[in-house]
Parts: structure tokens; C-alpha cells; sequence
């Protein structure tokens, strides 16, 4: 095929994303519009961009292509959805809040959302976690740990600057460290991490060296990708299989011997890449297959997320279940392993409801919420009201879901209220109680 089809695509995210970025660091934001456009070049920009390499040799570049014209679609309508009524859904939220100036600030603070963050994920999810009803709040729990770490990049950067940031950033990269070893994945952990340091970002001074450090880090990552996944088999075994804490980092370490560094001009590595971090390769399949069959969804799993936000306990019998698997190969045509995790995203999944004006309404809306969520948390942490700043967080970062379907959005979304309610119940005697005088802000 013309790989030059891919050109104007690919130029087409930098249009969208320059006012994206400017929004983050000009205006009140906490970063999930930035952390939102991350993962969408992750999954999709990514992918198109080594398709588009005259020397690379991938297969299905024209269902890439019919893909990634439909993420673009998604981008710039995100990015309107940003621009054009984020805002006042922001203001509307904190209208509605109605504590917007009510300060909480309490520098004990971040460090008891770890604590209960890490309550959650090693005490309470292997336990209540299993109770079917109850699975996604613990889940949503240990996202306190997020919580906490970017509160605690905002007081170090207080205290003592880009000094300070930079060293209450070197725990954060023991996140994905434990999911990898805990759960044998490390896509998560990277989301994660990403989306403290786009946090962090907002504070860092000079800008210039952001744009260096995004490059190097984008390169490194890549780097690190190419070299788990050859080893990503043995690394799974170990983890699934149960094995010891001691094998599964002796299955990690090998790593170090199939160690190289990314280059655009291995194929081999191109191949990695499109495999586990190119979505536009489904949603192209859908594409042809819908234009082929009309078998459109019609609103269907839009309806299901709706229905998701109903508790199971409320609901024992809820039809509704979370994951892609079925719903990819009903809209694709295409029959994948048992044994293969296949993500819908939110492209696919708008596509699949409504054709291409599905995907454009769709994500329109979604910059709209995740805009109007990032503002109200920005003015939160500007304005001291840490409780308010964590509920808005948490329910924000449930709407980061750039793999996997609307169901899990939503669902995680209503546990993240649940959870935040809670938590705001149990903190508030401790931020009535006298603060330290070693613990005051400087």
C-alpha cells in the first residue's frame, strides 16, 4: 500500500494535541487530559507510526490505516470536547461540590492514602476483593496510592522545588515493578506511573527539558518493552503459575540478557510493537467487517455501561460482565484464542455502536467528562481541598481507559465513589486534629 496515507493522519494528532498540552500546563488541570492523550498515542498513534516506515515489512497496513483514520476522527474530537465545554462542565462539577474553597490541606495526608491504598491492594483485594459485587472496590482503593504520591510530588515541589519533585518521584517507579511481579504485567504499571509524572509535569520548570525528558523516556520505555516481551512467556509462567517471589524475579532478571536497545529499523522489534500496542489493527477489521455485515451494535454496550454502575449486590443476577473478548470478535469477525486478552478500546467500541459518527459523538463526550473532571481536580489542589481533590481524582482516573470497554469505565467510575465517600468519612477527624509542627507546609 501508499504508505504515505499514514502522513496526514499522523500530522493531524499534533494539531489536535498542541492545545491539549497548552490546556494542561496553563490552566487549572491535574493532568487526565494529558494522561488520556498518552495512552491514545500508546495504543494508536504508535502503531500507525511504524506502519508508516517505508522500510518496514508489517502486515494488514490497510486495515491499519482504515483504523487509525478513526482514532484520528476520535482525537480531534476529544480535543473539542476539551476545548469547547470542558470548562464549564468543570465549573458546573465544583458549583455542584460547592466546597471549592473549603481548605483540607493536612501534610499527614498523602501519606494515609497510601497507607489505605496499599490496604487495598495487598490486604483487602486477595480477600472482600473475591466477593463478587465487591471485586472493583478494592481495585479502585489502591488507586489511593496514586492519590497519594501526587499529593506528595505537589508538597516536595513546595518545599523545595524541582529538588524536591524529583526525589518523590524515585518511589513511584517501584509501581510497576510490583504489578509485573505480583501480577505478570507491565503495561499497567506504565499507565500508572505516567500518570504521576504528567502530574509532576504541571510543577516542573524549565518546560523545554519536559519535551527532552518525554523523548528519552518514550525511547527508554520502548526499549524496555521489546526487551519483556521476549521473555514475557517465561515471566507470565512464573507469575500464573504461583511460583516463589525469588523465581519470578530470576525470570524478570533474564531479561538483562536479551537487553538491547529500540531501533526503528529492526523489524523484528516493529513486529513487538504492532503486536501488543497497535489497536488500529482491529478497529480496521471491524471496519471492513461492518461495512460488509451493518451488524451494528446500536447502542447496545452503551446501554450495558449504564447498567454496569448497578452494584451486584444490588443486582446479583446482572447480566452485565467486564471484558472485550466476545464483543471484539462479534464486531471483527475474527475468532481469537481462549487463552488471548483482547481490549476493545473506546474506538472500536464507538465505531461498533454507530460507525464514524459513533466514534466522533463518543469521544466529544469523553473530552468533555475528562476535561470537566480534570478542572474541578485543578481547582481543588489549588484551592487546598485535598478531600474534594481525591474524590475527583479517583473518579477521573477510572475514565483513563484507553484498552479496554465502557463497562469497566463505568463500573470502576461508581466503585470509585463508594470508596471515595468512605475515605473522605474516615480522614475527616484526622484533619480536624492538630498538625505537627514538623509536619506544617514550609
Amino acid at each position: 500500500m501508499d504508505k504515505s496515507v499514514f502522513v496526514p493522519l499522523l500530522a493531524a494528532w499534533g494539531i489536535a494535541l498542541a492545545p491539549l498540552i497548552y490546556v494542561t500546563f496553563r490552566r487549572p488541570a491535574s493532568g487526565f487530559v494529558a494522561s488520556y492523550c498518552f495512552q491514545m498515542w500508546m495504543f494508536y498513534w504508535l502503531g500507525a507510526l511504524v506502519h508508516s516506515f517505508p522500510w518496514s515489512d508489517l502486515p494488514d497496513s490497510d486495515a491499519v490505516a482504515d483504523g487509525f483514520r478513526q482514532a484520528t476522527f476520535g482525537i480531534l474530537a476529544f480535543a473539542a470536547g476539551v476545548l469547547l465545554l470542558g470548562p464549564a462542565l468543570g465549573k458546573a462539577i465544583l458549583h455542584k461540590q460547592g466546597t471549592d474553597g473549603e481548605s483540607s490541606v493536612d501534610p499527614r495526608m498523602p501519606r494515609k492514602y497510601i497507607t489505605a491504598g496499599l490496604i487495598s491492594y495487598f490486604v483487602l483485594a486477595p480477600t472482600i476483593g473475591r466477593i463478587p459485587g465487591l471485586n472493583a472496590v478494592p481495585m479502585i482503593g489502591s488507586q489511593l496510592i496514586i492519590v497519594g504520591l501526587c499529593l506528595r510530588c505537589c508538597l516536595a515541589w513546595r518545599r523545595s522545588g524541582n529538588a524536591g519533585l524529583v526525589k518523590a518521584l524515585i518511589p513511584t517507579f517501584i509501581i510497576p515493578a510490583v504489578l509485573l511481579v505480583r501480577e505478570g504485567f507491565m503495561s499497567y504499571g506504565i499507565i500508572l506511573i505516567s500518570t504521576i509524572f504528567i502530574f509532576a509535569a504541571k510543577y516542573f520548570r524549565p518546560r523545554w527539558i519536559l519535551a527532552v525528558g518525554f523523548v528519552t523516556c518514550a525511547y527508554m520505555g520502548l526499549t524496555l518493552y521489546v526487551s519483556y516481551m521476549k521473555d514475557r512467556t517465561e515471566i507470565r509462567d512464573a507469575v500464573w503459575g504461583g511460583q516463589s517471589i525469588s523465581d519470578r524475579f530470576s525470570a524478570i532478571s533474564k531479561m538483562k540478557d536479551n537487553f538491547g536497545f529500540f531501533s526503528p529499523q529492526d523489524n523484528e522489534q516493529l513486529e513487538v510493537i504492532d503486536g501488543r500496542l497497535n489497536q488500529n489493527g482491529i478497529v480496521g477489521a471491524a471496519v471492513a467487517h461492518l461495512e460488509d455485515t451493518s451488524d451494528y451494535m446500536h447502542g447496545a454496550t452503551i446501554i450495558d455501561a449504564v447498567l454496569a454502575m448497578v452494584p451486584r449486590l444490588l443486582w446479583p443476577n446482572k447480566p452485565i460482565n467486564a471484558g472485550s473478548g466476545l464483543l471484539v470478535s462479534k464486531l471483527t469477525g475474527i475468532e481469537f484464542g481462549a487463552a488471548t486478552s483482547v481490549g476493545i478500546g473506546p474506538v472500536l467500541e464507538f465505531y461498533g455502536n454507530f460507525g464514524t459518527i459513533g466514534v466522533l459523538a463518543g469521544f466529544f463526550v469523553l473530552g468533555v467528562v475528562i476535561r470537566g473532571l480534570d478542572y474541578a481536580a485543578g481547582v481543588h489542589l489549588q484551592t487546598g481541598n485535598w478531600l474534594e481533590f481525591m474524590a475527583t481524582f479517583l473518579f477521573g482516573m477510572s475514565c483513563l481507559n484507553v484498552s479496554g470497554s465502557l463497562v469497566e469505565t463505568t463500573a470502576a467510575a461508581a466503585a470509585s465513589v463508594v470508596v471515595a465517600k468512605t475515605v473522605k468519612r474516615l480522614l475527616k477527624r484526622a484533619i480536624d486534629a492538630p498538625i505537627p509542627a514538623v509536619e506544617a507546609l514550609a
